[in-house]
């Protein structure tokens, strides 16, 4: 399916790369067709000059008459310039000393005349600018070597003298030179523009309206998503949607930037260059973000068709506007097939994506041109609110888990704490303690006092998240003389490691060792207990190796259910204890903790790793480790 998908946009790209090249001087050859159809559009016509006239505010393309050198008389209007080299707006040189470029342009009726007084010129040189001979305005400083020659700025716009306007033909003239270009080409573009000058003004304005709101939405959407980064588990998901949305407000800033603030020449090939830069990683973080969120398992497939596609993109061309939109292409086909494949595996979120996605994938092959630019806004738009969505419905459903956590692990407590004084525990304890006072009265007082210890504990620790790993040892001890007065036989906890610091769910490690209690028989009269503590930079490591002679029974019990056990018996069987372990493990530590357990020479040993418990406090939950989508991972644990 992802092989498909991105062929699917290969061939797109590949299409209209062989459209292109199927032409001679492919760039030059579609900007003439795209200005040929604005100029139908407004009505323009051409002369056999090549002149074009409209109405008010059009643009105006014109095949400009070219000559290398200086003269001032090359300004005046009726210069004969019939043996000039004819260029089109495309074949100005660049590093070329100076240089004069003049073209006409038709006036027709007095109204319009008085209303087409801007002028606006795109091109990447200083120059001087001439109507009908007369100077009327400079950008930059034009110089016969690099050194004197000051860089203008890319967009300029002038006003005609209302003196100079007037129906009939008039001649416009530049002395240019372009020595600061950057660009590694040999020529470089002239565009011109034709209208009312306080109209222009206010399309400047527009044209970079909705790239400012599109850094506006896309930084605040940044800081949000930065936000919950940090405060909801540090997904990566997460962290590289708010890395994605930085990408599209620094793009879009770099868009803006050319209209609202005037920059020279010389910047405008570093500009270009960035642009190109955050559109690939635009492409790289989409198809991240994807992958990431959804859990999907084509990491190397993805990571192996961007590299190449994008490789191609940057080799393709020499236009960064093309090689822009390519990497866009790719990053968008790439991102829409792995949400397609996430809808198919039915991951939550994935059909809101896929409908955003395709919705900027049409906009993207019908508007290239506009995709990057002010439009931007419009196109992409869709793309990112399918995202946002997923993004939404996951965090709502990991919320509703998160609270049904909470409720089961609260009624599991309820459990835990009637099995602690269900009536067979209480009977076989005062059975012991009656015939403990017959036989051996000090004794007895003795079991009495550890059972009152015990209870105080439980009753002091049950309300409570977490409490001190020291306060959950002094339970487990409690519980342990309580048994070895009972039982008969002796039993201990043995601790190694630093314990200042860390906090664990209540009654933990107390249910753990009645397990090992349950499971496990006596050797030479003794049942020993050993905790190991770890602190590891990832983490904590809980290791409780319980000794005694195991019974009957499987290596390790999965505690996934549904999971085979070793025996391959089918899922192990869960009690009470196991679930209650698993639900505040889950409750403090959310998707940031493993518990395993294994047969040893020794007995049995259960581990438990979780990742910020060194940081927690008895207080509140420390701040949890970056969580995985789905369940935590759970390998083994002792046996319920």
């Amino acid at each position: 399916m992802l092989l498909r998908f991105l062929a699917f946009g290969l061939a797109l790209v590949a299409a209209a790369g062989a459209a292109d090249a199927a032409k001679p001087e492919a760039p030059r050859r579609e900007v003439g067709e795209i200005v040929e159809e604005r100029l139908k559009a407004a009505g323009i016509t051409r002369d056999p000059w090549g002149r074009a006239t409209a109405e008010l505010g059009s643009w105006a393309f014109n095949n400009y008459r070219f000559r290398r050198g200086d003269d001032a008389r090359w300004a005046e209007r009726d210069f004969d310039d019939s043996d000039w080299k004819r260029i089109t707006p495309y074949e100005l040189p660049s590093r070329d000393g100076v240089y004069w470029v003049r073209w006409k342009v038709t006036q027709r009726g007095e109204g319009a005349a008085t209303r087409r007084d801007g002028l606006l010129l795109k091109v990447v040189a200083s120059y001087d600018l001439y109507w009908d001979g007369q100077l009327i305005g400079r950008n930059g400083r034009v110089g016969r070597t690099a050194e004197d020659e000051l860089p203008g700025v890319v967009d300029a716009l002038f006003q005609v003298p209302r003196e100079l306007l007037g129906a009939g033909e008039h001649t416009v003239a530049l002395r240019l030179s372009s020595f600061n270009t950057g660009f590694p080409g040999p020529t470089y573009g002239l565009n011109f523009a034709w209208g009312h000058f306080r109209s222009m003004l206010v399309e400047r304005s527009r044209t970079s309206l909705l790239s400012v709101m599109a850094v506006g939405a896309s930084l605040v959407g940044a800081g949000v998503f930065g936000l919950l980064w940090l405060l909801a588990g540090r997904r990566r998901s997460l962290l590289i949607f708010s890395a994605l949305l930085l990408t599209v407000a620094a793009l879009q800033a770099l868009q803006a930037w050319r209209w609202l603030f005037e920059y020279r020449y010389d910047w405008h090939h570093p500009r270009l260059v960035a642009i190109t830069v955050l559109a690939s990683a635009l492409a790289v973080l989409l198809a991240a973000f994807v992958l990431e969120h959804f859990a999907l398992r084509l990491r190397v497939w993805a990571a192996l068709a961007l590299a190449v596609l994008l490789t191609h993109a940057w080799l393709s061309s020499d236009i960064y506007n093309w090689v822009s939109l390519y990497a866009c292409t790719v990053g968008f086909t790439t991102a829409l097939a792995l949400a397609v494949r996430a809808a198919w595996l039915r991951r939550r979120g994935a059909v809101a994506a896929c409908g955003g996605l395709a919705f900027s994938m049409v906009a993207l092959i019908t508007a290239p041109r506009d995709f990057l630019d002010h439009a931007f806004f419009l196109s992409a738009g869709p793309a990112m609110v399918g995202l946002v969505v997923a993004v939404v419905l996951q965090l709502r459903d990991e919320r509703r888990e998160a609270e049904q956590a909470k409720l089961t692990a609260a009624r599991l407590e309820i459990e835990l704490l009637k099995k602690n004084i269900q009536p067979h525990f209480l009977v076989n304890t005062l059975a012991t303690l009656i015939e403990v006072i017959e036989q051996d009265p000090r004794a007895a007082v003795g079991l009495i006092e550890a059972l009152a210890g015990e209870f105080r504990i439980l009753a002091r620790v049950s309300g409570e998240k977490r409490i001190p790993l020291d306060q959950e040892i002094e339970l487990c001890r409690a519980h342990l003389r309580v048994m070895s007065l009972r039982r008969g036989v002796r039993s201990a906890l043995t601790v190694r490691g630093t314990t200042e610091g860390l906090a664990v769910p209540p009654a933990l490690l107390h249910t753990l060792m009645e397990n090992g209690l349950t499971h496990l028989l006596p050797r030479a009269g003794r049942q020993d207990f050993e905790l190991t503590v770890e602190r590891r930079a990832a983490g904590t490591r809980l290791a409780l190796l319980a000794r005694g002679e195991r019974q009957a029974g499987p290596e390790t019990v999965s505690i996934d259910p549904g999971a085979p056990a070793a025996d391959g018996s089918g899922g192990g069987r869960e009690g009470t204890g196991l679930r209650y372990v698993k639900a505040r493990l889950e409750e403090s530590f959310p998707g940031a903790w493993t518990l395993a357990g294994a047969a040893v020479p020794e007995g049995w040993e259960t581990v438990i790793e979780v990742r910020g418990m060194a940081a927690g406090t008895a207080d509140g939950p420390a701040e949890p480790a970056p969580a995985a989508r789905g369940a935590p991972r759970r390998k083994g644990a002792a046996p319920a």
